[in-house]
């Protein structure tokens, strides 16, 4: 799994910005008994892996990455090769990539692993670190998520609103909603176009407005 993390550190003077490149590949006991050294062809692999998660970057390909081991209870080996760099084009690039559930996994042991090499955090330390990460880049993700929801909402009220305040039925001549159905559906849905289109419009409008408020706050927030 080839990934490259953002990780904002957020302490004083000034937020340090990074990014992990980072590579995790389990083998099986089959896999690993294939290579006459097993383990070493996993950790060449997971090396090679990191080079590619950023081919552009220098640190992923002249640093050696810091290699993490776990042996599993069906003989099965996963090892994870980090590098760690402070370049501006690859945290941006990062930030642009959308975690899934699995990757989201990693990027929070990604985030963990900056925290340790550069904070030095003590016992009980990390634990508080990693709430402000949560509740950090991933939430401000989710809240411009949610801001351009209300955007789109708005939107759609408005248009239909718009629609509504277009609609006008005429009965024709002769027609009674009494006797005849379809004009009797025709006028309810043209009384309640009357009475909804406006406060649809002005909701619509008011969603919007505070969507772009609200992504306004989040972007400026730190």
């Amino acid at each position: 799994m080839p990934l490259n993390v953002p990780v904002t550190l957020t302490t004083p003077p000034i937020d340090r910005r990074y990014t992990v490149h980072t590579e995790r590949q389990r083998w099986s006991a089959e896999q690993l008994a294939t290579e006459p050294d097993g383990r070493a062809a996993l950790e060449t692999a997971v090396r090679e892996g990191v080079r590619k998660a950023a081919s552009t970057c220098a640190y992923a390909q002249l640093t050696e990455p810091d290699i993490d081991v776990a042996q599993h209870p069906d003989g099965s080996v996963t090892m994870t090769g980090r590098v760690m760099c402070d370049e501006a084009d690859c945290h941006a690039a990062a930030q642009r990539h959308h975690f899934d559930a699995a990757e989201s996994i990693e990027a929070k042991a990604a985030a963990e692993w900056v925290a340790q090499r550069e904070l030095d955090f003590a016992p009980g330390e990390l634990a508080v670190y990693q709430e402000r990460v949560r509740t950090g880049y991933y939430d401000k993700r989710q809240q411009r998520r949610a801001s351009i929801g209300f955007v789109l909402v708005g939107v759609l009220c408005v248009a239909a609103g718009g629609a509504m305040g277009q609609y006008d039925y005429t009965k024709p001549k002769g027609a009674s909603p009494g006797t005849d159905f379809t004009v009797w559906i025709a006028q309810n849905v043209d009384s309640l176009c009357n009475h909804v289109a406006f406060p649809a419009v002005v909701a619509g409008t008011l969603l919007v407005l505070f969507g772009f408020a609200r992504l306004a706050i989040t972007n400026n927030t730190n």
